[in-house]
């Protein structure tokens, strides 16, 4: 019997739908290679855009099916992928061995910004992927305390350079804050210029290595660090995090604006402290609910999900445990590890998009 062809296996395999982009993983560019020998063992890689991707092992499966109900296929080989892939635009040498840059930022503060930030990290590190959180809250990093780390980075020195080495968090998420290099009751008085080449600092001095994601903890409102970080980086784009109620949803919509002006994609809106799940199993909208899901629709922009208030997130962000979080013993039963690992799912299928709307999803193959 006769081996297929290589071009009979890519046939077969425009069968292969990625739910989210709603195209075939071929015109997608996701197969990087494809051999088929004369014995017809056939040999596929496929690299997908993040190994966050929450249909992978059945996109897999579906492709072995479709290669191996080929004629003249004696074996087949699916290997799953998501190499990094080294962004365009502004950043060269600053975390250019980072895939994904996601900053998380809201309009005002107080609302659960770092939490989302710390949480979103911890629960795509959950899937696999390589995860780094960058507190750029430089007058008010949280970063430390909620991961549960202290005192000094490591330093290096790295081709005649002194070089940070991110501390590992829960889940191994590596993360760098201005909260290791300075007392903890310490005030940062900065303007405008020092905050800009602190962060170019972290991002430039700071040995993240390859990273799959690297989230951006923004500081609330629209002021230095946003402006810096559309210069320094190539940002996927930003996570808005907001409470249900109408302040928290005006000062949101401005934080929208800024990032659409600097020409940064907005990934999503997330709706924090939306309810509280009593012992009694009732819900009780303290801040109202679904304002800012409302908010999301009127401007036309995505709808991560919904956080619950927690009296288990709290206590774990208090005590820096926040793979806590991810356990079915927190207070409300499963609704938080629920809740947190449906924002990361959304979250990496707005990624995806926000790759092929930018140009960065492109076709590479290679046939043997």
């Amino acid at each position: 019997m006769t081996a297929p062809t290589t071009d009979a296996v890519l046939a077969a395999l425009e069968g292969v739908i990625d739910p989210d982009l709603g195209q075939n993983i071929v015109a997608l560019g996701f197969i990087t290679r494809c051999e088929v020998t004369p014995e017809g063992a056939v040999s596929v890689v496929i690299n997908l855009t993040t190994p966050a991707c929450p249909v992978k092992d059945e996109m897999r499966e579906q492709a072995r099916g479709l290669i191996a109900a080929l004629d003249g296929v004696t074996s087949v080989d699916v290997e799953m992928t998501a190499e990094v892939r080294r962004p365009d635009g502004p950043a060269r040498e600053a975390a250019k061995d980072v895939k994904q840059i996601v900053a998380v930022s809201s309009g005002k503060g107080g609302v659960g910004k770092s939490t989302t930030a710390v949480n979103l990290a911890c629960a795509l590190a959950k899937t696999g992927a390589r995860v780094g959180l960058l507190d750029c809250d430089v007058h008010g990093p949280d970063v430390p305390m909620m991961m549960g780390l202290n005192g000094s980075p490591e330093q290096r020195e790295i081709e005649g350079k002194q070089t940070l080495i991110p501390k590992v968090g829960p889940g191994g998420v590596k993360t760098m804050s201005i909260g290791y290099l300075i007392p903890d009751d310490q005030p940062v008085i900065w303007r405008g210029p020092m905050v800009h080449s602190f962060i170019r600092q972290m991002l430039t001095d700071v040995l993240w290595g390859e990273l799959d994601y690297l989230i951006l903890d923004m500081p609330p409102g629209t002021g230095d660090v946003p402006l810096t970080m559309s210069q320094l980086l190539s940002v996927t784009g930003a996570v808005i995090v907001c409470t249900p109620q109408k302040v928290a949803q005006d000062d949101a919509v401005r934080a929208v604006r800024m990032f659409q002006q600097l020409g940064i994609d907005i990934l999503g809106v997330v709706e924090n402290m939306s309810e509280f799940i009593g012992d009694d199993g009732k819900h009780y909208d303290i801040f109202g609910k679904g304002g800012a899901e409302r908010m999301a629709q009127r401007m036309g922009l995505p709808f991560l999900g919904d956080v619950p208030i927690n009296t288990s997130l709290r206590a774990n962000s208090d005590k820096g445990d926040p793979s806590a979080n991810f356990k079915a013993k927190t207070a409300g039963g499963d609704a938080l590890p629920t809740a947190l690992e449906k924002l990361a799912q959304n979250l990496e299928s707005q990624v995806a998009l926000a790759e092929l709307r930018q140009g960065k999803t492109k076709p590479k193959l290679t046939i043997s």
